[in-house]
């Protein structure tokens, strides 16, 4: 006899709300609640504070199978121990939970604002992106291609990316073109507005892209150029691969560092090709995904000498820890 079968977690995995402070409550949905009728108000007290803590997951809205933690967001537990009453109101503080395939409970009615938030939250990042390019258009004079949201979100929500300029010729280095390292896992699907054209007179010279690759990542024609290659090491680097790292989460300053780390360690070229594997691969935490691909190089450090080779080994975990 088989197993009953996990259900599919409810919200995307990368769904991440740590910067919304306010999560949504439909009071008169909760009024009118089995919870609310039903159980006790330490319990409904108790849920709330799950549903609280259970926001700033990742992903949002869910919690680990861990009765301890939980206990303790619930306010349930003292110095490492479970209070006794937890076991009088666990089952009412649990209400509607479910236990989900990627071992996390999660909550129908949060996961469903946790999704809302999210998609709100992609859209934002697609306007401002849009509006990233728009500026660059109108400072150096280009028409490149400014994505749908479902082509945005088709390639990984790319943000940050170099952009064209006028006289560049070429392409993007291979394995960058429209895969450029932005967010590891595409969101939640559905429709969203293409970006509004301005006037009748701006629409007519930002048509789509010629050649390969998409056209945010080319110049349509009609402007007299052709789409960007880069050839600096460092632009591709620390163009592509900050971003890949921001966009993740990992601070401006310990991207630089972490990237600059790898450089030295491993050169331009090793370190090109893991980024791209890297944006293939479209790990949940590239940082850590790059770290492990390039270790500290302890066989030539330990040509150079053990004093060398340790305190670069020293310098290369605080990069990481940062």
């Amino acid at each position: 006899m088989h197993e009953q079968q996990l259900p599919e977690p409810m919200v995307p995995e990368d769904c991440d709300l740590a910067d919304f402070a306010f999560m949504p409550l439909d009071v008169a949905r909760l009024r009118d609640s089995d919870l609310a009728a039903n159980e006790t108000p330490e319990a409904c007290w108790a849920a709330v504070l799950l549903w609280s803590a259970a926001w700033h997951q990742v992903p949002a809205g869910s919690m680990p199978d861990n009765d301890a933690w939980i206990a303790k967001q619930a306010g349930y537990a003292l110095r490492g121990r479970i209070d006794p009453k937890w076991k009088r109101v666990r089952e009412g503080a649990m209400h509607g939970w479910v236990l989900c395939s990627d071992g996390r409970y999660h909550h129908p009615v949060v996961a469903e604002k946790a999704r809302d938030a999210w998609a709100s939250k992609l859209m934002q990042r697609w306007r401002t992106e849009c509006a990233r390019i728009k500026k660059h258009n109108d400072r150096h004079g280009t028409a490149v291609g400014r994505p749908s949201y479902e082509e945005w979100i088709s390639l990984g929500r790319p943000a940050g990316q170099p952009l064209p300029l006028p006289g560049d010729k070429g392409s993007c280095p291979e394995g960058q073109g429209g895969a450029v390292p932005g967010d590891s896992h595409p969101g939640p699907d559905g429709q969203g507005p293409h970006v509004p054209d301005e006037t009748h007179s701006k629409r007519q010279g930002e048509g789509q892209g010629q050649g390969q690759g998409h056209p945010m990542y080319s110049v349509p024609d009609g402007t007299g150029g052709s789409p960007a290659r880069l050839t600096d090491p460092g632009e591709i680097i620390f163009g592509y691969g900050l971003s890949m790292l921001v966009n993740a989460g990992t601070a401006d300053k310990a991207a630089r560092s972490f990237l600059g780390g790898l450089r030295k360690a491993h050169g331009d070229a090793v370190l090109i090709d893991k980024l791209r594997e890297c944006a293939k691969a479209r790990p949940l935490q590239p940082l850590e995904w790059l770290a492990a691909a390039l270790p500290p190089p302890s066989i030539a450090g330990a040509a150079r000498g053990p004093q060398a080779n340790n305190k670069h080994s020293a310098a290369y975990a605080a990069i990481v820890e940062d």
